[in-house]
């Protein structure tokens, strides 16, 4: 009996053993899972502030060289340098004006969009906003409707177009045959046409993709994106004119040649001072995001800023 006794004793033990031993390990799994989980945060942390070191001095380097160095409208080893990531280039021989992504520093890729060469929201030229509208599919009376509404939206008057729409019927009576309302003032920003509702909503992506509310003077057709290319060309002149412009073989004539557009008073070749920046940087597994507009003006007097940001967000 003393010996069963015994042994049920040494199975007992034996069972608290393993128990404690199986809690301990559960234990120590949990302990080192946090550990990992935590070293994984702060390493993300760290990723994530050397990311937005990068960007910020990617950031200040671009924005010197755009003070100091020309822009040149047709860089002829642009695209090319950005496929090699030839670390000795300067970034001015790096850089376009036409949304291409380059690198900077090995660390931050950057897209640069000349304003010059989207469409204008604020009381757009109404011809070239027409042709864009019709090479999405929309009729003459379509096109019509939507310019109409735009500019109705953004003049300070009460008399609508012949096919728009305002707050009044024209003649001191309001308007209660809709909920709509209309702005009657400066478009702040080209999600504004959201509210436009006689804007489909079809077309919001592709008229935010091609608008903005920062150009000022002439137009840029050489930095246009592919959409308002096809628009002002077709698909087959707008294709040629990509792959001129990808490989850094696009010139002055060889873009007027094949679209019979030439610099006018209306029309110039030329970037513009008014640029869209956009930054990313990833380090590790974090990403960093920058996008701004800028008005750059190195040679500017008296008070004005050479660099007046315009727009920032990231």
């Amino acid at each position: 009996m003393t010996n069963y006794m015994k042994k049920n004793q040494q199975g007992i033990a034996l069972i608290q053993v393993l128990l404690i031993s199986a809690v301990l390990s559960v234990l120590a799994l949990y302990l080192t899972s946090t550990a990992k989980n935590q070293v994984k945060v702060a390493q993300w942390s760290n990723d994530k502030a050397q990311a937005l070191v990068n960007i910020n001095n990617a950031e200040s380097q671009l924005l010197f060289s755009l003070l100091t160095e020309k822009k040149q409208p047709f860089t002829q080893n642009t695209i090319q340098s950005t496929n090699k990531n030839d670390s000795d280039l300067s970034i001015n021989q790096r850089w376009n004006f036409f949304n291409y992504p380059f690198v900077i520093n090995n660390n931050v890729t950057v897209a640069i969009q000349d304003q010059a060469g989207l469409l204008s929201l604020n009381f757009p030229e109404q011809q070239r906003f027409k042709r864009f509208i019709n090479a999405q599919g929309y009729t003459e009376i379509e096109a019509s409707v939507i310019i109409d509404n735009l500019l109705d939206w953004q003049d300070l008057d009460n008399i609508p177009r012949p096919n728009g729409f305002e707050n009044s019927l024209g003649n001191g009576q309001v308007n209660n045959a809709t909920n709509n309302s209309v702005r009657n003032g400066a478009i702040p920003d080209v999600h504004d046409i959201l509210f436009i509702k006689a804007i489909p909503k079809q077309l919001y992506s592709l008229l935010i993709a091609n608008s903005t509310m920062f150009r000022i003077g002439a137009f840029n057709p050489t930095n246009a994106p592919y959409s308002l290319l096809v628009a002002l060309t077709d698909e087959q002149k707008a294709q040629q004119i990509i792959a001129w412009r990808n490989a850094g073989q696009l010139t002055k004539q060889k873009f007027t040649q094949l679209t019979g557009i030439a610099e006018t008073d209306d029309t110039f070749f030329y970037p513009s001072s008014y640029l869209s920046i956009n930054l990313q940087s990833k380090v590790g597994e974090a990403m960093a995001h920058k996008r701004m507009v800028v008005h750059i003006t190195p040679y500017v007097t008296a008070k004005i800023q050479p660099i007046n940001i315009l727009s920032n967000r990231g």
